[in-house]
């Protein structure tokens, strides 16, 4: 990866660190609103990647003006999904007025995660936190969310993005095999800088040990459905 990945404090990740992500052994789309029911229009469902097993995370910075960083998304459903919504987590934002503000854009993914045909595109100062995005955006298939990140003023890049931390912790896992499984599927990249021909497929965040995710990186979709008119009207029928 040309960019340098700097470890800016080997810190605990506490917040959001649950026993359920502790036993994941695969990462994979995590639905969240399971109780619909079969004969509900609609459901919605939120795609994410990171594992934070090991209680640690990367923190990655040295950016410069024009570098792309993304994440390929899988709908977590297949009838017509729409994207209505991601959110970003920024470990340390950018300043106001100091033209850090770039873009986050959303795009058609191909088959080796590359973006292809965009779709929408918003102005984006990265702040620290997360960074919730609408879209709204009918999707057939897999989608890249991508940060095209921007500075002036001669003033270096100041935005520090959060991964999870494949490798062991000073008090982490004995092993990495404990907690990330070696065929995890990977999602997160870096696409090189709009200032020359940008990278297809992308770098791929490896720590020396493995391949981090970018860390609270979510997706949300809302998928519809038809209503099976036998299901009305055995429902009806239970009123008759």
């Amino acid at each position: 990866m040309r960019r340098t990945a700097l470890l800016a404090s080997l810190i605990a990740y506490l917040g959001g660190a649950t026993a359920g992500f502790a036993l994941e052994k695969n990462s994979q789309p995590i639905p969240t609103n399971r109780e619909e029911t079969d004969w509900r229009q609609g459901a919605t469902c939120t795609t994410s990647y990171f594992n934070t097993c090991t209680g640690w995370l990367w923190t990655w910075s040295g950016w410069a003006a024009g570098d792309v960083l993304g994440m390929v998304y899988d709908p977590c459903c297949v009838d017509s999904p729409v994207l209505t919504s991601t959110s970003t987590y920024v470990w340390t934002g950018a300043s106001t007025g100091y033209g850090f503000t770039g873009t986050i854009e959303v795009s058609t993914a191909d088959g080796a995660g590359c973006p292809t045909a965009q779709l929408a595109q918003q102005a984006f100062l990265p702040v620290s936190g997360p960074n919730v995005h609408v879209w709204n955006l009918a999707v057939t298939g897999p989608v890249v969310l991508s940060m095209t990140l921007a500075s002036s003023m001669a003033l270096p890049q100041p935005v520090v993005i959060a991964s999870d931390h494949p490798a062991v912790g000073p008090t982490g896992p004995a092993a990495w095999g404990f907690c990330y499984p070696t065929t995890r599927v990977i999602h997160s990249y870096y696409y090189g800088n709009t200032g020359t021909t940008l990278l297809c497929p992308g770098s791929s965040l490896f720590d020396g040990v493995g391949t981090a995710e970018w860390l609270d990186w979510f997706a949300t979709f809302e998928c519809t459905s038809a209503v099976e008119e036998s299901s009305w009207a055995q429902i009806k029928g239970l009123y008759r």
